[in-house]
């Protein structure tokens, strides 16, 4: 997949010594889960774009759904 090649282009370019502040990327990549988290994963500092229908939350933060009184079929 493209964010399985970028990350591999930065790798690539990590391990030739090249030097960068950060990584930016548009919502084609950040809606990549596994791509942002590789990105943390080699102590990057970066940027992307997310498309406005995807939620992202801190690692530590839990959700409780409520619970409902309707009947019929648990969320």
């Amino acid at each position: 997949s493209k964010p399985e090649i970028a990350l591999a282009e930065i790798d690539r370019t990590m391990a030739a010594n090249v030097r960068f502040g950060c990584v930016l990327a548009d919502a084609g990549y950040g809606l990549s889960a596994p791509f942002r988290q590789g990105l943390t994963e080699r102590g990057l500092a970066w940027a992307v774009g997310i498309p406005r229908h995807l939620k992202v939350y801190p690692v530590d933060v839990k959700l409780i759904w409520p619970i409902t009184k309707v009947r019929g079929k648990p969320r």
